[in-house]
C-alpha cells in the first residue's frame, strides 16, 4: 500500500506540473512562441518517437552514458577503497581531489574538444571526469567507516586481506557506494546530453542543438521532456536494482526504499 500511495502521489504531482505548464502557456502569461503548451509539446513528442532518427539518437546517448558509468565504477570504486583504507594516501590526495572536483565541467569542454574532437569518445571521457566524483568520495567515506571492532574480529579469525576486504570492508562500505553510484548515474546522463548539446556530438543533445539552430522551439521542448522521461526511467531502474542488491541492508536497518 505505501508504494501504491507513493506512485499515486508522484503521478498527481506530475499531472499538476503539466496542468500548470498548460495554463501558463494558454493564458498568455508566457507567450506560446517562447513556451509551447504542454499538450503541444507532448503531441510533438509522440510524433518524434515514431521516427527512427529519435530512437537512434536515444540509443547513442544511452550507450555513451552506460559506457561512462561503467568506467566510473571501474575507476572510482577500487581507487576509493584504496584511498579510504590507507590514511596516508587519503591525506596526500585530499587537496588534489577537492581541487579537481571543483572544476566546472563546462569549462573543460573546449579542452576536451581540442584534444579529442567533437565525437563520442570526448563525451564519454568528459562524463567520466565530471560524474565520477560523487562515487569516489562516497567510496572513500564508506571505506573509512568500517568499525575497528569488525577489523579486529577479522584479524582474530585470521582472515586474509582479500577475505577481510570482501567480507568486512565491502559490505560496510556498500551503502555509501550505492548512494554515490545513484548520484553518479543521474549526473552521467545529464553530462552526456549537455555535452552533446554544446558540441553537437551524436546523440539526443545533437538533435536538440539542431532544433535550436532551426528555431524549432516545439521540438526542443519535446526532446527536453523525453530526456526527463529517460532520467526518471534510469532512476526507477536503479532503485529497483538497489532494493534487490541491498535487501540485506534494508532488512537490518528497517529503511527499505521504494522505487
Amino acid at each position: 500500500m505505501p508504494s501504491i500511495r507513493r506512485t499515486a502521489l508522484g503521478a498527481l504531482g506530475a499531472a499538476g506540473t503539466l496542468a500548470a505548464w498548460e495554463l501558463t502557456s494558454r493564458t498568455g502569461l508566457v507567450p506560446e512562441t517562447s513556451l509551447p503548451s504542454a499538450s503541444a509539446a507532448l503531441g510533438h513528442l509522440a510524433t518524434e518517437l515514431v521516427q527512427a532518427r529519435t530512437w537512434a539518437q536515444t540509443g547513442r546517448t544511452l550507450a555513451q552514458a552506460a559506457l561512462a558509468l561503467l568506467l566510473c565504477v571501474a575507476i572510482n570504486i577500487p581507487l576509493g577503497m584504496l584511498i579510504g583504507r590507507i590514511p596516508a594516501l587519503e591525506a596526500y590526495t585530499r587537496s588534489t581531489i577537492n581541487f579537481l572536483r571543483s572544476i566546472p565541467g563546462l569549462a573543460l569542454i573546449p579542452l576536451f574538444v581540442l584534444f579529442l574532437g567533437a565525437q563520442p569518445s570526448m563525451v564519454v571521457l568528459l562524463t567520466v571526469f565530471v560524474a565520477g566524483w560523487p562515487l569516489l568520495i562516497s567510496t572513500i567515506e564508506g571505506a573509512r567507516s568500517v568499525e575497528p571492532v569488525s577489523l579486529d574480529m577479522a584479524r582474530s579469525f585470521r582472515l586474509s586481506r582479500t577475505r577481510t576486504l570482501l567480507q568486512v570492508v565491502v559490505p560496510a562500505a556498500g551503502p555509501f557506494i550505492v548512494t554515490g553510484l545513484q548520484i553518479t548515474t543521474v549526473v552521467t546522463l545529464l553530462v552526456v546530453v549537455g555535452s552533446e548539446l554544446i558540441v553537437s556530438a551524436p546523440g539526443l543533445g545533437q538533435q536538440m542543438a539542431v532544433a535550436n539552430a532551426a528555431g524549432d522551439g516545439l521540438s526542443l521542448f519535446a526532446l527536453s521532456v523525453w530526456t526527463g522521461v529517460l532520467g526518471v526511467a534510469v532512476n526507477v531502474a536503479f532503485r529497483s536494482a538497489e532494493n534487490k542488491v541491498m535487501a540485506w541492508h534494508h532488512a537490518a536497518t528497517g529503511n527499505g526504499r521504494k522505487a
